[in-house]
């Protein structure tokens, strides 16, 4: 029997304490507390990206689940609203099989889902009755809840209805609804209004509308959207105050990192301000993964550089997404489920670490997944 010595991560401390994993070969047989001692490998619950599009081929955004899943260490993928309530039966029949990463997902609330980046352009695709029929009929086997884009250049001209049927949809099942916030109109001020303990704002440090982000990105004003009321935090990282009412009663929040949704500036004046109850995710797609967002654990490395712990980082892919998504005894057992990382120096070879405005994060720290464990058998990613 081989016992690798590791930093296990304590779920209701969000700590890492010294052990010991035993091994026999390839099979994890338990994992034991020691009293002190270092190690250069984290074993932490597996890592869960709670937002991404992983619907290849019939949507305008999708990537196949296994690029992101567990040869990054990965071992749940959540797909933020690429199928409605027409197209999931084929994400559910034909896609998913496929996958060798768990994945789940949030419905859409158009029908199309994101067949194309005008999900509410036919209003007809707005069916609160096909979309009520399709989470009911699921029963929470693949469905979390549902997902509504609330942000100027996708609702257009649909205003407030998209996340008003979203919202009804949620109440009538008890399910969370997944709002993405960034452009308006609407303003987040006017949406945050209406979110519910239990919702999730995705797409948190957006810094929109900020017309120096916009011409960093090589964009110019907009000037239908620019100047609006839909920045969320203070210059100072604080909430403003229509993002405090809806953080204290209960709404919850998420990265999204995506090809245009983390400034930087934002997030660090906000870490820095103390703000740490969130969930990292990548909001991965064809249009980012090869390029700014690259992977979970690459993701996790910029927030590590803006300013949390590894703790905190850890818990933002584990302990934080699990609660939000209702996936109770996730953080169980890490003899059964759980990825091994390891944390080094940034290498010459390394891709840049990315704002999505093109900004390079000064990272000076990699987190690299070395293995995964998935129902007791250890598979390694990298030289242990």
């Amino acid at each position: 029997m081989e016992r690798l010595a590791v930093q296990a991560f304590d779920a209701g401390a969000r700590t890492f304490r010294p052990a010991l994993l035993h091994l026999e070969g390839d099979r994890c047989l338990g994992v034991e507390p020691r009293a002190q001692g270092e190690s250069e490998y984290y074993l932490t619950p597996g890592l869960i990206d709670s937002h991404a599009h992983v619907y290849p081929g019939a949507t305008d955004l999708g990537i196949h689940a296994d690029r992101i899943g567990l040869s990054t260490g990965v071992h749940l993928v959540v797909d933020a609203g690429s199928a409605g309530s027409a197209n999931f039966p084929c994400l559910r029949d034909y896609v998913l099989p496929t996958c060798q990463v768990e994945v789940r997902a949030f419905l859409n609330i158009s029908r199309i889902g994101l067949i194309t980046k005008q999900p509410y352009y036919d209003r007809r695709n707005l069916d609160l009755q096909a979309a009520v029929r399709c989470l009911r009929e699921d029963g929470g086997s693949l469905l979390l809840g549902v997902k509504v884009l609330s942000s100027g250049l996708i609702v257009e001209d649909a205003g407030m209805e998209p996340i008003r049927m979203a919202l009804e949809a949620g109440q009538a099942l008890g399910r969370p609804v997944m709002a993405h916030l960034v452009e308006g109109p609407p303003s987040n001020t006017e949406t945050m209004a209406l979110l519910r303990g239990g919702d999730i704002i995705t797409h948190i440090f957006h810094g929109a509308p900020n017309l120096a982000a916009n011409q960093r990105a090589g964009a110019g004003p907009n000037p239908k959207y620019c100047g609006l009321a839909n920045v969320m935090w203070n210059p100072d990282g604080t909430p403003t105050p229509p993002l405090e009412a809806a953080l204290t009663r209960g709404v919850l929040l998420d990265v999204g990192h995506g090809a245009a949704s983390l400034d930087q500036a934002v997030a660090r004046a906000a870490i820095g301000a103390g703000v740490r109850e969130f969930s990292i995710s990548t909001d991965a797609h064809i249009r980012n993964v090869d390029t700014v967002v690259h992977s979970l654990p690459h993701t996790m490395s910029k927030f590590l550089a803006l300013g949390m712990s590894l703790a905190e980082v850890t818990a933002s892919v584990t302990v934080i997404p699990a609660r939000q998504l209702g996936l109770s005894g996730w953080c169980g057992d890490l003899a059964r489920r759980a990825t091994l990382l390891r944390v080094r120096p940034k290498a010459p070879e390394d891709p840049p670490f990315l704002d999505a405005y093109g900004a390079e994060i000064p990272a000076a720290q990699v987190i690299e997944p070395a293995a995964v464990v998935q129902e007791g058998r250890l598979a390694t990613l990298s030289a242990l």
